[in-house]
């Protein structure tokens, strides 16, 4: 059976947290806390899942009635021409899911979003490790534009 993508409803919102946690799984960025970006992750996704605003929606992908996934993408304003833009804030494929063309699905979905609400851009991070997200982003077009770099000041 196919891929099937829905918004997401109040009644998957348990199975989506549990899923969050996979985001810090596949990596964290090296001076970040692993607890703390959890953590984060967690509230970001959980905070979308309430909202009614519009300012953000979340997809599920489905397989065989089961979650294999989501997509959580929102409103930003870009730098550099102070528009709104979309902007892919978590996308998780389940581990039973890996492989079967749920990302890329999802990524469709969040795009459709993107270009329903008007946005001319749909931009994203990565961590530079994440080599199968990357994959995946460059041949869904998506093109590296920064590289972000930090220093602790303490």
């Amino acid at each position: 059976m196919g891929i099937a993508i829905r918004a997401a409803t109040q009644d998957d919102h348990d199975a989506i947290l549990a899923l969050v946690p996979r985001l810090a799984a596949t990596g964290t960025p090296a001076l970040r806390d692993a607890k703390q970006v959890c953590a984060a992750d967690l509230a970001s996704v959980g905070e979308a899942l309430r909202a009614s605003d519009g300012r953000c929606a979340c997809f599920i992908a489905e397989i065989d009635g089961g979650l294999a996934g989501f997509i959580h993408v929102r409103r930003v304003q870009d730098y550099y021409t102070q528009r709104e833009i979309a902007h892919v804030s978590d996308v998780v494929v389940a581990p039973h899911a890996e492989g079967r063309g749920v990302g890329r699905a999802l990524m469709t979905a969040a795009e459709a979003w993107a270009k329903a609400q008007g946005h001319p851009l749909i931009q994203l991070y990565v961590l530079p490790e994440n080599a199968p997200a990357r994959a995946l982003y460059e041949r869904s077009g998506y093109t590296p534009e920064w590289m972000k770099y930090i220093k602790p000041l303490d």
